[in-house]
């Protein structure tokens, strides 16, 4: 009996055609041109078990067996590989005569199950089948890991059949090819997908795991090749199903990374999604919420009359550079609260954002971008009508009607999201004229800025704040925060350092080191981290920050960072130091002595030592009190002393105890202090008297440390790097054998505190 399944398989062929259009991803794959034979235990595949090949029922007049055959030279449809395909005969006839071919998943991150595996969500599974002949049986059993089977599709006496339907109704051809497609929809469900041309089937969503599968073929008439078997190009796949969303649920299961995601309904997300690729149809509206990450493997598409909205912080995240975007998204981008006359620094997250479009109400000439070559270095007013280019830096001011109360700008970008490679032009870098190059992140998602950084010619990073005040219509200080790769300082007015990643939508000032392009890639882009243009401060390993905050009575304020990484040198390394800011009450800086330029970040080379020095400088336009502290400082100081030196009286003070506060005239002074590890501040004739009545020295193989003037102490025994590896107090003796150490030819620092409250610091190789 006859079934009419039209629209079923309307359906279905519908979501075929669009999933076969994507790009699928092969995970696995065999086919008859990897062997030159096909035998038991063979295996040229990957990710597949080796074939396991019998025959039953056999004898010296009934045969069934297994070989490398062409399915066109046999009069069937053409399923070959360079010519050959897997071939199984059962003939000529006999009672239950039967070859058969049977083969697992194994290297698909499931649990196993001696070894034997399953589709993990969102995968397939596809075998290509020629199928010919008109009696006997032939066809493919599906099983999960424990050889339980889960369907069946047979062919025999002109019939096609399944485990669900006992007649597909298809008319018989000898020439037909079928590909037969496992989903796996969930983790213990799937559907099964057979197609012959234009004919397509569906079992719906069955209850299993996909795990292997038995070709077979038995009691055939003899003497005809139309009665083989053909079988070929075996894949396991992702991106090859599609799950839909009708407003109410999922059709093939929740979406992940392996599944194409189609929305027909209104969808609103509630955590982090992923997906092949995106389609929005139907008039549908599918709201990304704050804070969530939609992660595309490939290409989105939003049909005319749909909607795909990001709300503020949310981020669409792609991974294919080559993935082709069609139809617009909405992306919202709040800017921190501005009042009037006051401008923000944006870049476009999409393709075709006009400028007065995106703020209607900003007066027309207050457009900006920057031209940093160095014959111009200024700004450049933007004709309103502008499409936004990617990756290029626009400042924006407030729109009409603005007071001097902060207002948030509900900015929201409409267009093609930006992906792929976006090549930006740059000029080098003056120290004289400063000739920074404004551009922007240009995609719908954060970008880390150390990525950033090692992948272009960028060095320094400025991020405008506008923190502070407006007089007359003028900003009274250019607050710019900064950022290396290594770590970021506050600006003038305070607020947040930036850290390693650069919000969607935003504009910012770098030095280049030569005037020439770079590419902004996928590699950039990160999910999540994207709720701020500035977030705290995050290093990577092997770099040891701590920042230095000065200010005044007057509430003045800049912040500097001295840190050690590894691959930094003691001097000038372009993309870890920073200038100094120049602008504002006061200028705080440290000091390379062979540059003619101060440093606001400077990364000094790794591995740290106890005896490094740091010079430090200054420059005031208003006298008074002035502060000296530490903002904050990472675990690898945690431990460490940190000595300001103020030459002007030899004193040291430990900033891990105190502030230290001192009084200034107007001016530039560079040689006032000096950062120390440890205090020297002994070096006068005091400390040289007591220095010489301590003595260190090796005695029966262990370190001694005698003092001839006053009773020891304690004494505290450091490595190079600052650690400390011993520590011995309430001594009050005036010799004493550090027994504890152990010889290993290595360079130790020894500080040694007298009861007259004098600390006397030796170097020693033990």
């Amino acid at each position: 009996m006859k079934k009419n399944y039209s629209l079923i398989i309307a359906t279905v062929f519908a979501l075929f055609h669009l999933q076969s259009s994507l790009a699928q991803a092969t995970l696995f794959s065999d086919s008859a041109a990897n062997y030159g034979t096909w035998t038991n235990g063979s295996n040229a595949g990957t990710g597949f078990s080796v074939w396991d090949l019998w025959t039953q029922n056999t004898d010296g007049t009934h045969f069934a067996g297994h070989f490398l055959g062409s399915s066109s030279a046999q009069g069937f449809g053409d399923i070959n590989t360079s010519g050959s395909s897997f071939s199984m005969y059962a003939n000529p006839g006999g009672t239950s005569v039967q070859a058969n071919a049977q083969r697992f998943l194994t290297n698909t991150g499931s649990p196993a199950v001696s070894g034997r595996q399953y589709l993990l969500p969102g995968e397939s599974f596809k075998i290509d089948l020629a199928i010919a002949y008109r009696n006997g049986y032939k066809g493919i059993d599906l099983m999960d890991q424990n050889f339980g089977a889960l369907f069946n599709f047979n062919v025999g006496s002109d019939v096609y059949s399944t485990t669900t339907v006992a007649d597909l109704g298809w008319a018989y051809d000898q020439a037909s090819i079928f590909m037969l497609q496992v989903n796996q929809t969930d983790v213990n469900s799937y559907e099964v997908i057979i197609t012959r041309g234009s004919e397509v089937y569906s079992s719906g969503i069955r209850t299993g795991q996909f795990s292997g599968f038995k070709l077979y073929v038995g009691n055939t008439d003899p003497g005809n090749d139309l009665n083989n078997l053909h079988a070929n190009n075996l894949l396991v796949q992702k991106c090859a199903m599609t799950t839909t969303w009708n407003g109410t649920s999922w059709d093939k299961g929740e979406p992940n990374a392996n599944k194409n995601v189609v929305f027909t309904g209104d969808y609103s997300s509630t955590a982090n999604l992923a997906a092949c690729s995106i389609s929005v149809s139907n008039n549908a509206i599918v709201t990304i919420n704050s804070n969530h990450t939609l992660s595309v493997e490939n290409g989105v598409n939003v049909v005319a009359g749909s909607n795909l909205v990001f709300e503020n912080d949310a981020a669409l995240l792609q991974a294919n550079a080559l993935a082709v975007n069609t139809g617009n998204i909405n992306y919202k981008r709040n800017a921190k609260p501005m009042r009037q006359y006051e401008f923000t620094y944006w870049g476009a997250p999409v393709s075709g954002q006009v400028l007065n479009v995106f703020s209607p109400l900003t007066l027309g000439d207050k457009f900006y971008s920057y031209n940093a070559n160095p014959a111009v270095n200024n700004w450049v007013i933007e004709n309103q009508s502008n499409v936004m280019a990617p990756g290029k830096g626009y400042a924006i001011r407030a729109p009409q009607g603005y007071t001097t109360t902060p207002q948030v700008f509900n900015g929201e970008f409409v267009g093609t999201p930006n992906n792929g490679n976006i090549s930006v032009n740059v000029e080098a870098f003056n120290p004289m004229l400063l000739n920074y190059n404004f551009i922007s992140n240009p995609y719908p998602s954060a970008i880390n800025v150390i990525t950033l950084i090692d992948n272009s010619n960028l060095g320094t990073l400025y991020f405008w704040t506008h923190n502070s005040a407006i007089t007359n219509n003028v900003f009274t200080t250019d607050d710019y925060a900064i950022r290396t790769r290594t770590t970021g300082t506050a600006a003038v007015t305070g607020g947040d350092a930036p850290g390693i990643y650069i919000g969607a939508g935003q504009g910012f000032f770098a030095s280049a080191a030569t005037t020439s392009s770079f590419n902004l890639t996928n590699a950039m882009r990160v999910g999540g981290n994207n709720s701020q243009f500035y977030r705290e401060a995050q290093d990577l390993p092997l770099n040891y920050y701590y920042h230095l905050n000065m200010t005044n009575t007057q509430g003045a304020f800049k912040q500097i960072a001295i840190g050690y990484q590894e691959d930094a040198t003691d001097g000038y390394d372009f993309g870890s130091d920073a200038l100094a800011s120049t602008q504002g009450a006061i200028r705080f800086y440290s000091l390379i002595p062979s540059l003619t330029f101060p440093l606001g970040i400077q990364a000094k080379a790794y591995p740290w030592v106890i005896t490094d020095v740091v010079p430090l400088g200054y420059m005031t336009t208003q006298a008074g009190t002035f502060e000296i502290a530490i903002d904050h400082f990472d675990t690898f100081f945690a431990d460490k002393d940190i000595f300001l030196e103020d030459t002007n009286d030899g004193s040291f003070h430990n900033l891990k105890g105190n502030n230290f506060s001192f009084s200034t005239a107007i001016g530039t002074f560079d040689s006032r202090f000096r950062l120390h590890y440890e205090d020297t501040s002994l070096s006068n004739d005091d400390f040289v008297g007591n220095e010489n009545s301590v003595y260190v020295f090796t005695q029966d193989n262990q370190p001694k440390i005698v003092s001839t003037k006053a009773a020891i102490s304690s004494v505290v025994v450091y490595d190079m790097l600052g650690r400390v590896v011993l520590s011995k107090n309430k001594i009050n003796a005036s010799e004493v054998v550090l027994s504890e150490l152990a010889t290993n030819n290595q360079a130790l620092i020894i500080k040694t505190t007298l009861e007259n409250n004098v600390t006397v610091a030796k170097k020693f190789i033990f």
